[in-house]
C-alpha cells in the first residue's frame, strides 16, 4: 500500500513541478498563452489519468502481474513528463531565437 502512495505523490510532485516551469514561463511577455493553456492542460490530465491508473491494477492478477503493471505506470509517468517538459523547452527556445 505505500507504495502506491509513493508513486501517487511521485504523481503529484511531477505534475507540480511541470505546472510551477510553465507558469514561470508565462511570465515572459513572448510567451504563447494559447500554448501555455493546452501544456497546463495535458499536465493535469496526466496527473488525473496516471493517479486513477495508479488505483486500479486488474484484482485478480497475481503478484509478477501487478509488479510488471507498476513498472509499466512509472515508465509511463516519466515518458508523458519527459515529453511535456521537451514541449515546454522547445518552446521556451523558440521565443527565446525571436
Amino acid at each position: 500500500m505505500a507504495k502506491r502512495r509513493d508513486l501517487k505523490k511521485t504523481i503529484e510532485y511531477l505534475s507540480g513541478e511541470l505546472i510551477t516551469q510553465t507558469l514561470l514561463y508565462s511570465l515572459r511577455p513572448e510567451a504563447e498563452r494559447k500554448k501555455i493553456g493546452q501544456i497546463i492542460a495535458r499536465i493535469c490530465d496526466m496527473n488525473d489519468e496516471y493517479r486513477r491508473r495508479t488505483g486500479s491494477p486488474s484484482a485478480q492478477a497475481d503478484r509478477k502481474s501487478t509488479r510488471r503493471y507498476y513498472a509499466k505506470l512509472r515508465e509511463d509517468v516519466n515518458t508523458e513528463a519527459d515529453r511535456i517538459y521537451g514541449e515546454l523547452m522547445l518552446l521556451n527556445k523558440e521565443n527565446s531565437r525571436n
